[in-house]
This record gives structure tokens, C-alpha cells and sequence, in this order.
């Protein structure tokens, strides 16, 4: 399916592995432009690398450092300036699960998990904002902002507290932004995954600590009966980006093989 998104430029952060990394690429399959964002400078550029040499009819920037800082968004801000002059989307990718059971965690880890899967999203929508305008008044139909949810953030599924809080607060910082940003031009929408697997995830680590446990988790809990490929939550977000879904806001999609009731 041509999606319409030929030559669009494209954010994507956290992006040099996993569930961002296949975002970004899936973008690139549709023939748009991407940049993206991780905190190594060695495994963004050996990334780079490899998508420039896959796609070379497509521009593909890179920009390393810790979003999780102000002054650091900004320099991304100018990057994308500099390098591009516009944005049609900004995906933002950047989270993590990993911390302790509910109620051992502390106020530090709490601000923490705020920080990482909340506030540094909430940064890189004020800090391009603008810039997404810049092309919305162009073409309104093309501007949109995706937010990656997890679906620990809507229902109660033993994931650490923290993170689920955090992803909670995600979907109604969406929802809330999402009615005076439309009519300024931009779509806003949050993709929920399930338990997704990729190399260096928690389920990998999970899996090998004990597979029986996991597998019997997926067959009782998960419709599908498996775990979800980095894949299908990119076919998810890029759809959403596009002209297809140009009267999606506000919406939370769940990719998750059926796993919530």
C-alpha cells in the first residue's frame, strides 16, 4: 500500500534499536526521510551506516546524545533546522520498563520512570512544535506527533508502578494536546504495544531466564499466543502518520495480539 508519505522528514527518538529502529525503517520502506536519535554514538552511527547503504535514495541524519536533557533537545531542535528546515512527524519512541516491583520503589525511582517516559516525550513535542506547524500550514493533512504507549499504562498487568504510571500519564498528555493541536493542524495519537521481543529487550532476558514461565504467559493471557514483532507496531505507527488515518486523532491503538480484556 503506497501511503502517500514519499519525502516527508520524520523524527524518530530512540531509534537506534528495537521498536524505534523499526519505526524508523518502516518510514524509509515508504520512501519518507528519517532522522534519528540514540545515546551511543558508535551503535547510531554503525545504524546509519547500514540504513543509508539499504535506502540510498533516501536522506538518512543521525543525532546522538540524552533527550532526557533539555539543552539536548534543543541542539536536536537546531539539528533538524540546520539539516532539514521542517518536520511532517515526530515520533517519540524513547521509554523504558525496566525498574522494580510495585511498591519497592522509592520517590528517585518514581521521578525517574517520569523523567524517561513522560517528560522527555513531553520536551520533544514543545521543543519541535513549531517546526511541525512550519509544514502543518502547508499541508495540515501530513503534521502528526505519535506517542509509544505500552499497555501497562491502561490496565493492571504487574508491570513496575512506575512505568505504568508514567505510560498512563503519556495517553492523557496525548488526548489533552491532541483537540487544541488539531485545529492548529497536527494529529496526535498514542500506539499501546503488548509484549514485543527484540534483541537486548526484558523478554529476551526473560525467555532465557525461564522460557516455560513466559510461554505459558503468552498461552493463557495473549489471544494470539505469542509476542509481537517490532514490525508490527512500526505498520501501525507509520499508518497512523499517514494520509490513510488523516482523520485519527486523539486515539490510542493497541497492538498487543489481544492480550488486554
Amino acid at each position: 500500500m503506497d501511503l502517500g508519505l514519499k519525502d516527508h522528514y520524520v523524527l524518530v527518538t530512540g531509534s537506534s534499536r528495537g521498536i524505534g529502529l523499526s519505526i524508523a525503517e518502516e518510514f524509509l520502506r515508504e520512501e519518507a526521510n528519517v532522522i534519528l536519535t540514540g545515546r551511543d554514538k558508535e551503535v547510531l552511527n554503525a545504524v546509519l551506516k547500514d540504513l543509508s547503504a539499504r535506502y540510498k535514495k533516501r536522506k538518512v541524519l543521525g543525532f546522538a546524545g540524552d533527550l532526557g536533557q533539555e539543552r539536548t533537545v534543543t541542539q536536536l531542535k537546531d539539528f533538524v533546522e540546520k539539516n532539514i528546515g521542517r518536520l511532517d512527524h515526530l515520533v517519540c519512541n524513547i521509554g523504558s520498563g525496566r525498574s522494580v516491583p510495585p511498591l519497592q520503589e522509592d520517590l528517585n525511582e518514581l521521578r525517574r520512570m517520569l523523567d524517561v517516559n513522560f517528560l522527555s516525550s513531553v520536551m520533544s513535542v514543545q521543543t519541535m512544535l513549531l517546526l511541525l506547524e512550519k509544514n502543518s500550514l502547508k499541508q495540515r493533512e501530513t503534521a502528526t506527533i505519535t506517542f509509544i504507549g505500552s499497555i501497562c499504562g491502561v490496565s493492571a498487568l504487574g508491570c513496575p508502578a512506575g512505568y505504568a504510571a508514567a505510560k498512563s500519564a503519556l495517553e492523557a498528555y496525548a488526548r489533552n494536546i491532541a483537540r487544541p493541536l488539531g485545529a492548529r493542524g497536527i494529529r496526535v495519537n498514542v500506539v499501546s504495544p503488548g509484549n514485543i521481543f527484540f534483541p537486548g529487550s526484558v523478554w529476551e532476558k526473560k525467555l532465557k531466564e525461564n522460557k516455560e514461565a513466559v510461554e505459558e504467559m503468552l498461552k493463557n493471557n495473549v489471544s494470539l499466543q505469542r509476542m509481537g514483532d517490532p514490525g508490527e507496531v512500526a505498520a501501525a505507527v507509520v499508518f497512523l502518520a499517514s494520509n490513510k488515518a488523516k482523520f485519527v486523532t486523539g486515539a490510542n491503538w493497541i497492538v498487543d495480539g489481544g492480550q488486554l480484556r
